[in-house]
């Protein structure tokens, strides 16, 4: 396919040496690097596998941006297409946060073995979990600190130019490791010695720049990264700098990758394809990074993209979770863009008559699909129902074995009612291994003249007009029109209309302190609202409360609001949800929901009131609370996502009590 062009472009000669900031084109490049190959195991001797672990620790702190040197990407050739930094070296005042957060765990310093202190060192504390973990003799005082800065990075540069992978299959991209020193001439003795984690990087394999080690697999000379480096960095890539500067403070743990970058690095291995759908359909880069605030962890991602991907994503005003009421237990909301709901809607038509029980046939009988080994799970028969149909001595046997056995001995029906359920579910299970319906409409028609035969239609006490809900030959679209002709739902308008601009569903903390006293739904406060135009919401209300009413249940629990409608479990809910509730005060669902004004998708959980709401039932019940102490320091957790200049940005947080 054609890719626009984006930073850093692709080579169609495959070498990672760019002709921006470097050589210009048709001359020799800048650095002339050796051919090289990732490899299961990374070739980088045993102290860049030590930092390659700095890299991975998940310990989460905000980074002190005025102090500590330059970050890793000012070494790194703006070649690179993935980055992954840690730092080590938060401001006083965060790494106090960071340390007091993980310390509100019970007991975590003593099963980890470590010192969360105050004044801990986390570069101590990492380097002797490596050396706890037995795979490296490695002291810490003696071996790392006198050399070893904060911070630590990988970066994947483009495979070398001429190079082949293994068999002469496509080349792999190249890792490189970036790792801040205060002492050159003792980092290198001791990365080149290994540290006890096995043979040391080659001198070839090490070089420094901008106060940072940089070290390469086998194959490749240091040198001329860190040269391609000085003549272009990562950090003034123009879409490096743009990711970074929507996701904000990088905190302790930073990720990025270029995902036209990685296709044209990645030509020819597993997993380009699917990258090139992902820019096709107008994905551009993604970033993330993990930060503490005094009372809060928190996950932060921006992913770049086109508007076509963006304008659906963008939010409708403030989250409607912000007007619920502060006993919300759980609740979550989105913005539909309608344009997104015909999209998927076409999609799922085109699914259907590709996989639909007469456009499978093809796929083969069943004794082709089946085989001769019966012994498949009771999910695996029914797909196996759906995609195929087998003779009724393979379903029988089928059905037969233990696990595709009903087990309704626990749900309190007399003899006489197990016996009818378990008939049912043989019936349908044998009709769905076969493809024969025919047991299955025998049984409606006995329906005929009951409120029950008012769902499946033609009982001529009610006039319905056809045999069954979705009658058996009918293709997508035509089930879509006969759903409209029988019970006057137009979809996917109607799925659209009860979407809204945005919709939340909400549960509350109220009467869940007895869930033995939970009879039913109505016992539950349960409810959605939805903002969008009133008079279809309502309509849309009626022709449901109709189908409903027509079955012989009963209507749904509604009320309107100024803008929209709610539905709900009972009707004190419902009136609770019409008004404007104060969540959106609360401190707590400030702190994990921060950019609720303009969220797209927001979601907002009480773990305080979750706690509650189980130790009330287990002190009634007397079960295990054990588990209570892991949640116990918790006060909320929230999702939001907001798109903002080119990026999609979303942020997960935890906050602590």
């Amino acid at each position: 396919m054609t890719t626009p062009p984006t930073f850093p472009p692709a080579d169609p000669s495959g070498a990672w040496q760019q002709h921006a900031g470097g050589a210009a084109p048709g001359q020799a490049p800048v650095a002339t690097v050796g051919p090289s190959r990732l490899r299961t195991g990374l070739v980088l001797g045993g102290a860049a596998t030590a930092a390659l672990v700095l890299v991975g620790g998940g310990v989460f702190a905000y980074n002190a941006l005025d102090g500590g040197g330059a970050q890793p990407e000012a070494a790194l050739p703006d070649t690179a297409f993935a980055y992954v930094r840690v730092d080590l070296d938060p401001s006083a005042t965060q790494k106090v946060n960071l340390l007091r957060l993980a310390n509100r765990f019970p007991d975590l310093a003593a099963d980890l073995d470590v010192d969360l202190g105050d004044d801990a060192d986390l570069r101590k504390l990492v380097v002797d979990t490596i050396a706890k973990s037995g795979t490296c003799e490695i002291d810490y005082a003696t071996d790392v600190e006198p050399w070893i800065g904060q911070r630590a990075a990988i970066a994947v540069l483009p495979p070398v130019e001429g190079a082949t992978g293994d068999a002469g299959s496509a080349p792999e991209p190249e890792p490189v490791v970036a790792l801040q020193v205060n002492d050159e001439g003792a980092a290198r003795a001791a990365i080149e010695s290994g540290l006890g984690c096995g043979d040391g990087a080659k001198p070839a394999q090490v070089a420094f720049a901008d106060g940072y080690a940089l070290i390469t697999s086998e194959k490749v000379v240091a040198a001329d990264v860190a040269a391609a480096a000085k003549k272009a960095s990562l950090a003034d890539a123009p879409l490096f700098a743009a990711d970074m500067k929507a996701l904000g403070d990088p905190g302790l743990i930073s990720y990025w990758a270029d995902v036209e970058g990685a296709i044209a690095a990645l030509e020819g291995q597993e997993g380009a394809d699917e990258l090139d759908a992902a820019v096709t359909q107008g994905l551009r880069s993604v970033a993330g990074a993990a930060r503490a605030g005094a009372d809060h962890l928190e996950i932060a991602i921006a992913v770049g993209a086109d508007d076509k991907v963006l304008a659906p994503m963008e939010g409708a005003g403030t989250s409607l979770l912000t007007g619920l009421p502060d006993s919300t237990l759980f609740a979550s909301s989105a913005t539909i863009d309608p344009a997104s709901v015909d999209q998927l809607w076409e999609q799922l038509s085109t699914l259907a008559d590709a996989y639909g029980s007469s456009g499978l046939g093809s796929l083969g009988s069943g004794d082709d699909l089946l085989g001769d080994d019966w012994t498949l799970s009771s999910h695996e028969v029914r797909t196996a129902g759906t995609l195929a149909t087998a003779t009724e001595a393979e379903c029988a046997a089928l059905l037969a074995l233990p696990e595709n056995a009903l087990d309704a001995s626990d749900w309190g029906l007399t003899p006489e009612e197990l016996a009818e359920v378990t008939r049912s579910y043989d019936e349908s299970f044998m009709a769905g291994c076969t493809g024969d319906y025919s047991a299955l409409d025998e049984g409606l028609d006995a329906y005929q003249g009951t409120e029950e035969a008012d769902l499946f239609g033609d009982d001529p006490s009610t006039g319905g007009a056809t045999d069954d809900l979705l009658p058996s030959g009918l293709g997508f679209q035509e089930t879509v029109d006969e759903l409209e002709k029988t019970y006057d739902l137009r979809l996917p308008e109607d799925l659209k209309t009860l979407l809204g601009e945005q919709v939340v569903i909400a549960l509350d903390s109220a009467g869940l302190d007895d869930v033995s006293s939970v009879t039913g739904l109505a016992d539950v406060d349960l409810g959605a609202r939805t903002i969008g135009d009133k008079a279809a919401l309502e309509d849309l209300l009626g022709r449901i409360d109709a189908i409903l009413v027509d079955a012989g249940a009963e209507k749904l629990t509604s009320a309107t609001t100024k803008d929209g409608l709610v539905v709900a479990s009972n009707e004190a809910y419902a009136a609770r949800l019409a008004q404007d509730g104060t969540l959106g005060t609360v401190g707590a669902f400030r702190t994990v929901v921060p950019d609720a004004k303009g969220a797209a998708n927001a979601a907002y959980l009480d773990v305080d009131a979750l706690e509650s709401v189980a130790r009330a039932n287990i002190d009634a019940t007397g079960g295990d609370d054990s588990w209570i102490a892991y949640v116990e320091p918790l006060r909320a957790v929230g999702v939001s996502s907001r798109v903002v200049d080119g990026h999609s940005l979303t942020s997960l947080r935890v906050s602590f009590d």
